[in-house]
């Protein structure tokens, strides 16, 4: 018995802790011209909003919404001639079916006796339990670097797969934006795939290394599994303002504040100056301290789409002939698998401007080849597909992977 009521103790205390949506909504509405745009900036900058999807011409945007805003939001995009419909009634039943599905899992893991996998979604101890097996198993092409420590102490750990000196790398990091946990299991599927399942993949490790970031942002993911399933930035405290945290994606030192700096509150706000996140920072410095990495890819979710450069501006880079064959090429084999349909294209001219982004960066100042995945989600998924969605996803995602690393620019 009191062994009961130390672990209803123990939970009851973690539901407390953990924000509730019970009866937020999620609207959606499609904005058609760009003065539509103009009218979403007082509401991206107030904290009471949540934007799921931002907004752009002609694609949807998806905003939550606590149950006491449902109506006048409703009304008030009505005034502005846009027609807002409900995606989601009840954000809470998601997110504790999400949590009684993790639970289930752990408790079959632990009732087996099987270890933590990328069959479902793991929290920050897992990820990093689940890369020391993967060293301990495979020590011969395995290595962690940590490449630097978060603003509240957590390290920022690469896996490394190499069987020898002299080759290109390809870089592949995720959830730089916290709530997007469809990218490190993502990730681990294709660590599986390098090294259990190595006698397949032979030529892939042959020809290239490869480095793992799982959690760009591990303050911000470790957050939203211990208090705010949807926090997207950073958590370092913004001096003059209740609202914490920096967009690590508009904090790179490309074309950083254009277009203009939003309020902290915003979920874009960009920080107080280029790399002023350390985790930014730690990034940028890993990847210019080791130019033989000549391809970078950012996972994100959601949206089905493959973006390069330029985010800044309409104008398309110099390469974007490679980009975008290269590209077509890894949507054609990820099509393949059960085709599920991407949009590619650069991120100015697929979806919105955005200053100060990752992929920018990486080409821009590094003139190395990147590119940004939306992976699926939205609808009733939104950022919480179930656990049955990740393999297929992660299935799909490895075949265009195996593209990428086919085209990785030689040293």
């Amino acid at each position: 018995m009191k062994v009961l009521v130390v672990l209803l103790a123990v939970l009851c205390g973690t539901a407390f802790a953990y924000k509730s949506y019970e009866g937020y909504h999620v609207l959606k509405t499609k904005p058609l011209a760009n003065e539509d745009l103009r009218k979403f900036d007082a509401l991206r900058s107030d904290p009471t909003f949540n934007f799921w999807v931002f907004p752009q011409v002609g694609r949807a945007v998806e905003i939550m919404v606590p149950p006491a805003n449902v109506s006048s939001l409703h009304s008030r995009l009505q005034r502005y001639g846009l027609e807002p419909t409900v995606v989601i009634e009840n954000v809470e039943e998601i997110v504790a079916n999400e949590r009684a599905e993790i639970e289930a899992m752990r408790r079959a893991e632990k009732l087996s006796g099987r270890a933590p996998s990328f069959d479902r979604f793991l929290d920050l101890s897992e990820l990093f339990a689940y890369l020391d097996e993967v060293v301990a198993t495979y020590p011969e092409i395995a290595t962690i670097i940590d490449i630097g420590t978060s603003f509240e102490g957590r390290p920022l750990r690469v896996l490394k797969l190499s069987n020898g000196p002299g080759k290109s790398g390809l870089f592949i990091e995720s959830v730089i934006h916290a709530r997007e946990w469809i990218g490190p299991p993502t990730l681990l599927y294709a660590i599986n795939e390098l090294t259990e399942n190595l006698a397949n993949n032979q030529a892939m490790l042959d020809k290239n290394d490869f480095y793992f970031l799982l959690a760009t942002n591990p303050d911000g993911y470790d957050y939203t599994w211990t208090t705010d399933r949807f926090w997207r930035k950073t958590r370092k405290p913004n001096s003059g303002s209740s609202c914490v945290g920096t967009d690590p994606n508009r904090n790179f030192d490309w074309k950083w504040g254009g277009g203009g700096i939003p309020g902290p509150c915003d979920e874009t706000y960009p920080g107080t100056g280029p790399l002023s996140e350390i985790e930014c920072k730690s990034y940028a410095d890993f990847l210019a301290a080791n130019p033989s990495i000549n391809m970078v890819i950012s996972i994100h979710s959601y949206g089905q789409m493959l973006l390069y450069s330029w985010g800044d501006t309409t104008e398309l880079p110099p390469n974007v002939g490679i980009l975008d064959s290269i590209a077509t090429a890894a949507m054609e084999a990820l099509y393949a698998v059960r085709g599920t349909t991407y949009d590619i294209g650069s991120i100015a001219n697929t979806i919105y401007l955005a200053y100060g982004g990752t992929i920018d960066w990486v080409l821009g100042v590094l003139g190395k080849q990147a590119y940004a995945f939306e992976l699926p989600g939205g609808g009733l998924a939104g950022f919480n597909p179930p656990a049955s969605a990740i393999i297929p996803v992660a299935t799909e995602t490895w075949e265009a992977f195996k593209v990428f690393a086919e085209n990785i620019p030689p040293l």
